[in-house]
């Protein structure tokens, strides 16, 4: 099996005698363990009278076994071992996984096991997970991937299973002349055999352990030497290209998408053909088809290669977020998108080269792959079984074996105008229909075989188009360099008056990479509404105007990001450490420097004040957290007040906000991985000049209101649905009420769930979670229900806390030290790879803990705190006394009116 040469995780792949392929992975190192099982069944095998069943069969799973036969035990058993678990369905694949800590593996693969071989499908339970699906359902019923994405399924050919509904409801899933329960059954049975299944387990558990307990617990899921049925139809007929999709979007969206019809492309996947198309065409550099279309003023993004695919079909489409002007040129948009295939096709002399710089950048990738979160990887790598052969299994999405000049001509031959849909979605959409389900108003037209025979005879690219060149961030060797003595901590190198330096080099997950923080609080950030707002928006305005210039950097491993925090702006960089600090001078050099015009500040400003107003439309829970975090850190602004601030502002304003903004400075960074430390000091030198000309202020002390009574907000908004949120805050910065939080949410958040969403059935939006602000440790209880209004929301809530309370006052002794062993399995979750090792470091400099020790703080009080110090903690909080903010919101029926946003610059 291929791996990286920096995996040291030990592999063995076997398939049992029912025909289960197995993955088992030994990983030493991980305080947890985590399994996945993909199954290839999803909702393309529904039955066409009952759409949405394999969705609602991925729910039953969970809801109980014979052997384990309570609703909750899984979910319970996981999150009271430091856990958690989850599942999705796709049109042809069903993934389960879970983790947990390592002592309590064997016995949640032992509960685990039983949802393939012998779920209960409870009638009962049935009944009350339909409303879940249901409300799931009506949670999504304005989201506008649902609404498009249902757009598309109307408009293909209605004999592929692609057409049909994937969720389900009340009425596709409704009880006939028996409960469905039968029918449930009668489709695992059908579809859940071991040979159409895939399972990874990875723990710190030797192989022969793991390949036991795998043959004991597996073996009896139901399998045959039975291949999966091939699905005959085409996604597309003739009839079906050649068209022009309007789609109407709910919240504001003017997206262009060049589709291309293509048949099951994983026979590519070994050189990447289609991904290397992609790769051209999505190109940003100078003259590339997103360069000019930006500098015509009609595109503010493009992206290529997406498009949903499947065992018998491949979209592949060119997707651009257009401009309002954008809009009204589309057909010249595509013609440029042919001229660049015609610049493709007539410099093929050019592309093995350009192939081996794609192909050398993925296997450096590779070869220093980071651990990603285990939950995470687990769940990929069993779908990656169902997709590649088992020597590939760890490296095919990484795999290009070379130039297949014959693969890539065939891929080029899809990319014509007689294959090709184009959608238009816009909100000055004339409709002439209206999608099953969602309601998504959209008309369908051919488009003209004048136009397609004129696209047809395109043969010389426009002049500008180029394809990439030579990348400068390539030029340099990609190598570990010989450690420094070794420290456990970063260093503050460098301390003056307004400008902090720390470095650490990395001596732990030896890869050539790093990761590059540099925090710049201003005064003039944070001295009105209107400034923060302008701080946001030169955040994207600079990453807009620096697009076409760093994507050769994207291209070659690094990665940058100016983003706003509470009191400026912060710069990160990452990736490959050999070119990342010249990438860091040039991104400085340009961040005082690089030219921003009045178009594209009139441009990104409409389109933030469009994404502030439609910020968490229909999403009231989404809304009211916004007004919590609003309310509790003054400097972060509820969107709408944003919005408002930022839509009266000039170019001559935001001109002086920033050369305001970097007049006086206070600056934190941070350097971590792959350098040593007289590179950093040379690196800290060269930062210095960029800083020279800013005089220092202060560092800023983030804002924070403190609670201290009971607040109660009703709010009307413009939904269907009706919210609570209560939000507990902590009343010190103590450890050991942070902790105490921690312990109450890891105690009841699985019980909240499981009685308010499984049982009660308020909706399918509910839950707790540990939610500090600014450090100040909090607990956060939130409920989005379509039939219960928030009082009746708010009732429930407190009930559960009062009956709960009972619960916590009769654990026994060894309850809590299972609750404390379960919270100290998240507490000490080691840092799986340099990224969070980084974050980690980084977000204790902001909170000045400078001891780094803030894990260790916390597993000393958690040791500490004893079960009658969170009875009385628990005490507190369902006091009616207990200070908190609690948020109610009711539906608003509100007409939808369509307004046109002008912008207008000084």
């Amino acid at each position: 099996m291929n791996i990286s040469r920096n995996d040291n995780r030990t592999y063995q792949a076997l398939t049992l005698d029912n025909g289960l392929k197995v993955l088992l992975v030994q990983d030493i190192e991980s305080t947890k363990a985590a399994a996945s099982m993909a199954v290839n069944a999803g909702h393309f095998d529904d039955p066409v009278d009952r759409q949405g069943l394999a969705h609602f069969l991925e729910h039953m799973l969970f809801l109980g076994t014979d052997l384990y036969p309570e609703s909750s035990d899984f979910a319970n058993f996981v999150s009271h071992a430091g856990g958690n678990t989850n599942a999705w369905t796709g049109t042809e694949h069903t993934c389960y996984f879970f983790d947990i800590n390592n002592q309590a593996f064997e016995a949640a693969l032992a509960k685990f096991s039983r949802f393939f071989i012998a779920p209960l499908f409870n009638p009962d339970e049935a009944d009350k997970e339909r409303n879940a699906i249901d409300a799931e359902f009506k949670l999504k019923i304005k989201d506008d991937g649902r609404r498009i994405y249902q757009a598309h399924k109307e408009t293909v050919n209605p004999a592929h299973p692609f057409a049909k509904f994937s969720v389900g409801n009340q009425q596709t899933l409704a009880d006939r002349d028996t409960c469905i329960s039968d029918e449930l059954r009668q489709f695992f049975d059908q579809h859940y055999q071991a040979q159409w299944m895939t399972l990874v387990i990875c723990s710190d558990t030797d192989i022969a352990t793991m390949t036991n307990w795998v043959k004991h617990y597996f073996s009896d899921i139901k399998g045959q030497a039975k291949s999966k049925a091939i699905i005959e139809a085409p996604l597309y007929r003739k009839q079906d290209l050649g068209k022009v999709l309007h789609i109407e979007p709910h919240k504001h969206m003017q997206k262009l998408i060049v589709s291309f019809a293509m048949p099951n492309i994983d026979d590519f996947y070994r050189h990447k053909t289609v991904s290397f198309i992609a790769h051209l065409l999505g190109y940003e550099g100078q003259g590339s088809l997103y360069s000019i279309l930006r500098e015509q003023g009609w595109i503010n993004a493009l992206s290529a290669g997406g498009g949903i695919n499947g065992s018998n079909f491949k979209d592949f489409n060119i997707s651009m977020a257009l401009t309002d002007e954008g809009i009204e040129y589309y057909e010249d948009i595509v013609e440029m998108v042919f001229e660049y295939i015609c610049l493709i096709n007539q410099n093929c002399e050019q592309l093995p080269r350009l192939y081996q710089d794609k192909k050398n950048l993925l296997q450096i990738a590779f070869d220093n792959q980071e651990k990603a979160r285990l939950i995470d990887w687990v769940s990929n790598l069993s779908i990656n079984m169902q997709h590649y052969d088992e020597t590939n299994y760890v490296q095919g999405d990484y795999l290009m074996e070379g130039f297949n000049r014959c693969a890539h001509d065939i891929a080029m031959q899809w990319l014509t105008p007689d294959n090709m849909r184009l959608v238009l979605i816009h909100p000055d959409v004339e409709p002439e229909h209206k999608t099953a389900w969602y309601n998504t108003p959209y008309r369908l037209e051919d488009i003209s075989s004048c136009w397609l025979e004129a696209l047809a005879e395109i043969n010389t690219p426009l002049p500008e188009m180029r394809l990439p060149c030579a990348n400068p961030y390539l030029t340099k060797d990609v190598a570990l360099l010989d450690l420094d003595s070794p420290k456990q901590h970063p260093t503050l190198l460098v301390q003056e008056s307004g400008f902090d330096f720390w470095f650490k080099q990395d001596a732990t997950f030896r890869v050539a990479k790093g990761h590059f923080y540099l925090a710049m609080d201003s005064d003039f950030a944070v001295k009105d509404v209107k400034h923060m707002a302008l701080t946001r928006l030169f955040a994207d305005l600079f990453m807009d105007s620096v697009a076409e210039q760093f994507y050769p950097a994207e291209l070659a491993g690094l990665s940058y990001h100016l983003t706003s925090h509470q009191g400026g702006l912060t710069l990160h960089t990452a990736g490959l450490s050999a070119s990342q600090l010249t990438l860091v001078d040039e991104l400085l050099t340009a961040l005082f420097n690089v030219d921003i015009c009045a178009k594209r500040f009139a441009e990104y400003k409409k389109q933030l004040v469009r994404h502030w107003r439609n910020s968490n439309q229909n999403k009231p829970v989404g809304e009211l957290f916004s007004v919590l975090g609003a309310q509790i850190m003054p400097w972060n602004p509820a969107p709408n007040a944003l919005a408002q601030a930022l839509k009266d502002t000039s170019f001559h304003q935001f001109n002086c906000f920033r050369k305001d903004f970097f007049n006086a400075l206070h600056v934190e960074s941070f350097l971590h991985g792959n350098w040593r430390e007289q590179d950093a000091r040379q690196f800290q030198r060269q930062l210095a000049k960029h800083l020279a000309a800013s005089s220092t202020i202060a560092d800023l002390t983030r804002p924070l209101r403190t609670i201290t009574k009971v607040e109660r907000q009703h709010l009307m908004l413009n939904c269907n649905d009706h919210a609570m949120v209560v939000y507990y805050q902590a009343q010190t910065d103590e450890i050991t009420e942070k902790v105490s939080m921690m312990v109450l949410n890891h105690l009841l958040n699985q019980d909240y769930f499981n009685e308010l969403r499984t049982n009660q059935q308020l909706g399918y939006l509910v839950g707790a979670g540990y939610a500090p602000f600014n450090t100040r440790a909090g607990i956060a209880f939130y409920v989005q229900s379509p039939n219960h209004t928030a009082k009746d929301i708010l009732q429930r809530h407190q009930q559960f806390l009062a009956t709960y309370f009972t619960q916590v006052e009769q654990l026994t002794a060894q309850q809590w030290q299972q609750t404390k062993q379960g919270l100290v399995t998240h507490i000490a979750e080691k840092d799986k790879n340099l990224r969070l090792r980084s974050q980690r470091f980084w977000l204790a400099i902001g909170n000045r803990d400078h001891q780094f020790n803030m894990q260790q703080q916390l597993l000393s009080a958690l040791d500490k705190l004893t079960l009658t110090q969170i009875q009385q903690h628990m005490a507190q909080i369902i006091d009616n006394q207990c200070p908190r903010i609690e948020l109610l919101s009711e539906a608003k029926a509100v007409s939808k009116i369509k307004t046109h946003l002008s912008s207008y610059s000084l």
